[in-house]
């Protein structure tokens, strides 16, 4: 049922009847219809990033605390539709008497005094919000609740009329300072869309994003289940330190970089800090610093970010930085594996065939093994290669281990190129194909397996001219066809 500020009589009876007759039968009804439309004039102080009392203005943290204005119970109040009830306390008024809304008035003695008391604090040069400051917001909101410039900019951006877009991008921040916009801009302004390139001009815009007022409620709250979630703030920050670390639209800047990182990972985005992690578990900024390094992994891994998990569990299997642990490292290998990720789930399912910190269970690494490489983990298609050639645990087929190891050869994976090159020569599970091999064990050579310049040694004899030309044509097109 639609929801209406004011009512007719008649409405007003039908309403009192059938209240009457669900008190009459004892009967509670709930129609799940949470919170209500509201009013677009009204202006609810708590939610107002200008006068909530927590926002980065010297008005906000000047303002008298009101427990009104605690978010849960503001939360509640919304929830419940009870935003403009007289048992809401916090301050409410309207863009439409921006100095006092009559609506919330008791009596006639009421209209035309303001009952905010930091008005009076205002008037005696008291710091708090006063009417200026619900002047400006009441103005903003209303042209907030009019303006599409913002619609009209991203329906401009999705048909490729770049400056318009950029016209109504750069309207809607002058009319409302809407974060998308400004972070719309920067876009147009990076990849020179309906303007030339400027780096300078789309690090500008970010940062106005970062300029304005910071509610620390809006701090996100990491999600596992989806774990690239941003705020526009966040948005900013992220974009600029991937801008400074990889030199884009401006001069790479490790230190610029690891700032808007943490900045990223302070408004609660947990990937920016498992790259902290990362980078100072490397040294990627110069000088390694493994114990910020590793309690910034572990931070991130504990809110349940996968990466970090895997990152935190190859520390402790590789001993960087902390003592070698594999219990640790398959525990939180084994995290990041029943995530999905496919590095993880290898490195996971080679602790349990090789007995690292575990009973060897060659039975349930394959498991891994086969999760990992239907997901196309080249090292778990290699592994997965060699059981079905050597026939233990799965039962031996040359063909299947031959398409494993042509899996992984195809990325590059240096044993699997050998003992595809093998199988190849040999003529194992599939057709034999001396040249083929021959390019196989050249890749395999170029890739830094230890045997291959013997086994190139031992075939290059036996190839014929015709095998050779073959070979030479794969391995130097230009100069095959010079010729």
């Amino acid at each position: 049922m639609k929801t209406t500020r004011l009512r007719t009589i008649p409405a007003l009876l039908s309403l009192l009847l059938l209240a009457t007759a669900h008190a009459q039968t004892s009967t509670v009804v709930v129609n799940g219809a949470k919170g209500r439309a509201g009013d677009p004039h009204a202006i609810n102080a708590a939610k107002d990033r200008i006068l909530n009392g927590r926002s980065a203005s010297s008005c906000a943290f000047m303002d008298p605390h009101n427990a009104a204005y605690d978010p849960i119970t503001t939360k509640y109040m919304s929830d419940f539709g009870l935003d403009d009830s007289m048992s809401n306390d916090v301050l409410r008024f309207s863009d439409l008497a921006p100095g006092g809304d009559v609506s919330n008035a008791v009596d006639s003695s009421g209209i035309g005094r303001n009952p905010d008391p930091s008005d009076q604090m205002a008037a005696t040069n008291t710091p708090g919000c006063g009417p200026a400051d619900r002047r400006f917001a009441a103005g903003r909101n209303r042209i907030a609740r009019d303006d599409k410039s913002l619609a009209f900019g991203y329906e401009a951006y999705d048909n490729k009329d770049y400056a318009r877009a950029l016209a109504m991008f750069t309207t809607a921040w002058n009319k409302v300072g809407y974060d998308e916009a400004a972070l719309m801009l920067a876009r147009l302004h990076l990849y020179g869309l309906g303007t030339p390139k400027d780096g300078a001009q789309a690090v500008a815009w970010l940062e106005k994003v970062d300029n304005q007022r910071y509610d620390p409620t809006e701090r996100l709250r990491f999600d596992p289940a989806h774990p690239d979630a941003m705020t526009p703030r966040i948005e900013a920050a992220f974009m600029l330190a991937r801008m400074y670390d990889r030199g884009i639209g401006v001069a790479r800047d490790a230190g610029k970089a690891r700032a808007w990182y943490g900045k990223a990972a302070g408004y609660g985005f947990v990937p920016a800090l498992d790259i902290l992690g990362a980078r100072a578990l490397a040294g990627a900024d110069g000088q390694r610093d493994p114990v910020r390094g590793l309690a910034q992994l572990k931070e991130a891994a504990d809110a349940g970010y996968p990466a970090a998990e895997f990152h935190l569990a190859r520390a402790y299997y590789t001993a960087d930085g902390v003592p070698r642990d594999f219990k640790v490292a398959g525990a939180y290998f084994e995290a990041a594996a029943h995530a999905g990720i496919p590095a993880a789930m290898f490195a996971a399912g080679h602790m349990i065939d090789q007995g690292e910190g575990v009973k060897a269970d060659p039975a349930k690494a394959i498991v891994y093994y086969k999760d990992a490489a239907l997901k196309g983990d080249r090292d778990a298609q290699f592994a997965l290669g060699t059981y079905f050639y050597s026939g233990e645990v799965v039962g031996k087929n040359p063909a299947t281990a031959r398409q494993w190891f042509a899996a992984a050869a195809r990325q590059g994976q240096p044993d699997a190129l050998f003992n595809l090159g093998a199988m190849t020569a040999n003529g194992e599970g599939g057709a034999k194909d001396p040249a083929s091999a021959y390019v196989l064990f050249n890749l395999a050579a170029q890739a830094g397996h230890d045997g291959a310049a013997g086994a190139l040694k031992a075939l290059a004899p036996t190839l014929t001219a015709d095998e050779r030309r073959r070979a030479e044509a794969v391995l130097h097109p230009q100069v095959a066809a010079a010729h």
